[in-house]
C-alpha cells in the first residue's frame, strides 16, 4: 500500500495494507483528513525522536497508564499529607499499616504481569507506576543473571512511609519470584538485594514394575 504525502514535492511512502487500513480507521474515528492525520502523527513522532525520545518506550508508558486509568482508582494528593497520615496509622498499628501495603502490592501484580511478565520489563517500567507511591526516583539494577538491586530516594519524608514503601517493593518482588537478602532502610531511602529462588521440582515416586 502506497501513502501519498504531498510538501513542495509529491512522495509516496510504501506501508503494509494492515498498518495503512488501522491508521485510515483512526483518522476517521478522529474525524480527520487522511492528510491531516499523517501530519499530525508525523509531526508528533519526529518530534519525540528530535528531543531523545523513543516512540516504543512512549508507547510502553501509555499502556501503564491505560493500566492505571482502567484498573486502579488513583487520588492524587499531597506528599506531605499522605506521609503524615501514613505515619498517623503507623503509630497506631504498624503491623496492619504494613499489612496494608502488602495486600496493595499483592493486588497490583496481577496488572503488574500485564505489561511485565518477568523482573527485566519490570525496570523497565517500574518509574511508570511510581504515581501510586511516595517516591522520587526508583532504579532496579541486574547485578547478574539471578540477582537484582532495587534502590529507591525520596521514598517519604518519615521513616514509617518508608518502611512502608518497602514493605511494598519486597512484597512485589517476592511476586515475581525473588527473596530479599538484605534491606537497609532509612528516612527516605531504600537499598534491596533479591536473589530468584530455585524452583522446587517435586521428582514423581518411582514406580518398580512387578
Amino acid at each position: 500500500m502506497v501513502l501519498t504525502i504531498h510538501d513542495m514535492r509529491r512522495t509516496n511512502i510504501s506501508v503494509e495494507h494492515s498498518i495503512f487500513e488501522e491508521f485510515s480507521n483512526q483518522a476517521r474515528k478522529q474525524n480527520k483528513t487522511l492528510f491531516a492525520f499523517t501530519n499530525e502523527t508525523l509531526d508528533a513522532v519526529a518530534r519525540i525522536y528530535a528531543e531523545g525520545g523513543d516512540i516504543k518506550e512512549l508507547y510502553k508508558l501509555w499502556e501503564s497508564f491505560y493500566l492505571i486509568k482502567r484498573y486502579i482508582d488513583v487520588l492524587t494528593l499531597p506528599a506531605d499529607f499522605v506521609d503524615e497520615l501514613i505515619d498517623k496509622v503507623y503509630v497506631l498499628d504498624k503491623e496492619g499499616t504494613l499489612k496494608m501495603f502488602r495486600d496493595l502490592a499483592n493486588g497490583l501484580v496481577g496488572i503488574l504481569k500485564m505489561i511485565a511478565p518477568d523482573i527485566d520489563s519490570l525496570a523497565a517500567v517500574a518509574t511508570d507506576f511510581m504515581i501510586l507511591m511516595p517516591v522520587k526516583t526508583l532504579k532496579v539494577t541486574k547485578l547478574d543473571q539471578r540477582s537484582v538491586s532495587v534502590d529507591i530516594i525520596k521514598a517519604g519524608r518519615r521513616l514509617s512511609s518508608t518502611e512502608c514503601t518497602a514493605e511494598f517493593v519486597v512484597t512485589v518482588l517476592s511476586s515475581y519470584g525473588y527473596h530479599v537478602m538484605s534491606k537497609e532502610v532509612n528516612v527516605g531511602l531504600i537499598r534491596i538485594r533479591a536473589t530468584k529462588t530455585e524452583e522446587q521440582h517435586v521428582e514423581e515416586p518411582f514406580m518398580q514394575a512387578k
